[in-house]
């Protein structure tokens, strides 16, 4: 045995090197994923915040000053600009990084601008707010409402792109809540023998 153990000995700190090394480039890999990770939160996350900025604009263009009405309309034009920019970006993106989300991110920005662009053009046209009661903006005015089940289905398409890591939705302070699913459909009676089977019978860019 003793002399097993002296035979052993001079492969026993190369063993113990290659064990070492084994551990580090696996502690490695762990960090490096778990850093690709919240890049991607982050940056996805990101992307959600833009699309939200721009909606947010409809109300900003209705709460403009009325005494200084030619800089209002240079502010919100170039914030609406930089949007925009930031808007294209993320969709590059999304698509290169993420492209299972890349399709659900463009649905998003699509009917965002779609939808706040028509409550911005409309918001152009009327006159700006000019007292307190004007900064209180009804859904009769700008209603953004029909984002809700798209900004969902992203959010739905993030978190099953992150998963099993999940647990992404607190990035999407947003968010609206998530609606109860409905049951499923009932299943239809298989054919009978001798029976074949049947068959089943311009966006608005929001710009002045």
């Amino acid at each position: 045995m003793a002399d097993a153990i002296k035979a052993f000995g001079p492969y026993a700190a190369v063993l113990a090197a290659l064990v070492t090394g084994l551990i580090l480039g696996l502690q490695a890999r762990i960090s490096r994923r778990a850093q690709l990770r919240e890049r991607k939160q982050e940056l996805l996350a990101s992307a959600y915040e833009v699309s939200i900025q721009y909606a947010e604009m409809a109300y900003a263009v209705r709460r403009r000053r009325a005494d200084a009405a030619a800089e209002e309309r240079v502010r919100l034009s170039e914030q609406l600009r930089e949007i925009q920019a930031r808007l294209t970006w993320h969709e590059a993106w999304v698509r290169f990084e993420a492209p299972e989300v890349g399709a659900t991110y463009d649905e998003l920005v699509t009917h965002t601008r779609t939808v706040a662009g028509r409550s911005m053009k409309d918001a152009w046209l009327s006159p700006p707010a000019a007292d307190d009661a004007a900064m209180v903006i009804p859904t009769s005015v700008v209603d953004l409402r029909a984002l809700a089940d798209v900004r969902e289905r992203y959010m739905a398409a993030v978190e099953a792109h992150l998963r099993p890591q999940g647990r992404v939705r607190r990035l999407f302070s947003h968010a609206p809540r998530p609606r109860p699913a409905l049951p499923p459909s009932p299943a239809p009676a298989p054919p009978t023998a001798g029976t074949a089977p049947g068959t089943p019978g311009g966006p608005g860019d929001g710009t002045p």
